[in-house]
């Protein structure tokens, strides 16, 4: 006598349980993950973002060596002008959510980043530490003198 063949058949597949449950963890852990990885890329962004103020600030430094005086005001997303020598080339003063603003008016020297992007302000001034910021709306100016 010859055994039946559904007395040796496998299992050849996953049960429906076993794939919700499945989904149910794999979401669970997207759920937890996806937040702070939004979290640390705006924080990358921030760090990239005050790299860029740096070399807006050494730039300037090298100009006010050069001609004993601060760089005139210049409109957001535009650089002042004479500052171009101590840029790095194709440097430029927009990017895709923010604008650079030089600041030399009112009291405050500094270099401003105009966003609408507000994670990212308040991630550069975590970033770079509350004490050498102003903040006003949209503006985060990285105080660079107070004149």
């Amino acid at each position: 006598m010859s055994a039946s063949p559904a007395k040796h058949r496998g299992r050849a597949g996953f049960t429906l349980v076993e794939m919700v449950l499945v989904v149910v963890i794999v979401s669970i852990l997207a759920g937890l993950a996806i937040p702070n990885y939004k979290v640390m890329v705006t924080k990358a962004r921030a760090a990239d973002v005050l790299g860029r103020i740096r070399v807006v600030e050494l730039a300037v430094h090298g100009y006010l060596g050069q001609n004993n005086a601060w760089p005139a005001e210049a409109s957001a997303g535009t650089i002042p002008t004479g500052l171009v020598p101590f840029l790095p080339e194709n440097f430029t003063f927009t990017a895709e959510d923010y604008q650079m603003d030089w600041e030399n008016g009112g009291g405050l020297i500094g270099v401003a980043i105009v966003t609408d992007n507000t994670p990212l302000g308040d991630a550069l001034v975590n970033v770079a530490g509350a004490g050498t910021w102003f903040v006003s709306g949209n503006r985060y100016v990285f105080i660079l003198d107070q004149g």
